[in-house]
């Protein structure tokens, strides 16, 4: 979404500002001049003086300029990413675009972060994992190669009351993963408020870069997904899934063949009467 024509001639503070606003407008909506300014580690001031800088009487005007534009609904996303599209070049495009976003996913991973992880989800009691919406696919696949491992994976809620039924037994001993995209719900903010609380350890995989700091989680990972507007591709996500799983199989060998073996002995056993496929 461009919502500000001349942003190159703003300071860098409102530049800086500008750039949220553009990746994350839904939330904007429900920010007050502080949140915002402690989102980003800049003043209140600087701020309040954002707006005029943009053509707006103040924040009250631009939240209502930002809810009468709809290029934030799913079917605009959708429509703005194929309309550029044809059968015959979306191969090669969506091939061009993952690239692009595993390339700029690299850039923000920082050395020793997946050991570090691995460390974390190897030595805890339980893997606990929000994933809500689309991810919830990503975690099926993490518990399913992690439990293969011998490992205990919780699945929590999505959301609501049903959340904490399953919260409340996350201990110390725990870890738990969050797959954070496009905005933080308040479930991921309770969730990461109780790990805190029973001072359990939270790793949290997002596309939002103003969330890799000050969340309360031990480790932040930063994946790409596609322009504000557009589609998101879930390339990278699934990419790093698949690096946690063989960074916790490296930290645990022998245990992880150990497992393994046993399923493959399993599968001999039962041959006649569960054949595969």
């Amino acid at each position: 979404m461009n919502l500000f024509a001349h942003k190159d001639q703003l300071s860098p503070g409102h530049q800086k500002i500008a750039d949220f606003i553009e990746r994350h407008p839904e939330d904007m909506l429900f920010m007050t001049e502080q949140e915002i300014a402690d989102r980003l580690g800049t003043s209140i001031a600087t701020v309040s003086r954002f707006w005029r800088a943009v053509g707006y009487d103040n924040a009250k005007a631009f939240k209502i300029r930002l809810r009468t534009s709809e290029d934030t609904t799913p079917a605009l996303k959708l429509n703005k990413t194929i309309s550029r599209m044809d059968t015959d070049s979306l191969p090669v495009q969506l091939l061009e675009a993952s690239v692009a976003h595993l390339q700029e996913t690299l850039s923000h991973m920082k050395s020793g972060d997946l050991e570090q992880a691995a460390v974390l989800f190897s030595e805890a009691r339980r893997v606990y994992v929000y994933a809500p919406g689309p991810s919830a696919g990503l975690a099926e696949l993490l518990s399913f190669r992690l439990s293969r491992f011998g490992m205990t994976v919780v699945r929590l809620a999505g959301g609501g009351h049903e959340l904490l039924e399953t919260l409340m037994h996350m201990q110390k001993e725990d870890v738990v993963l969050l797959l954070c995209f496009t905005r933080l719900l308040p479930e991921a903010e309770v969730i990461l408020d109780y790990a805190i609380n029973t001072g359990s350890q939270a790793v949290l995989v997002t596309d939002r870069e103003d969330l890799l700091y000050g969340m309360g989680a031990s480790i932040s990972f930063y994946v790409s997904r596609g322009e504000l507007g557009e589609f998101h591709s879930m390339v990278t996500p699934l990419l790093l899934m698949e690096q946690m799983v063989l960074a916790v199989g490296l930290k645990q060998k022998e245990q992880a063949l150990a497992q393994l073996e046993r399923l493959g002995e399993l599968r001999s056993r039962y041959a006649d009467r569960l054949p595969r496929g």
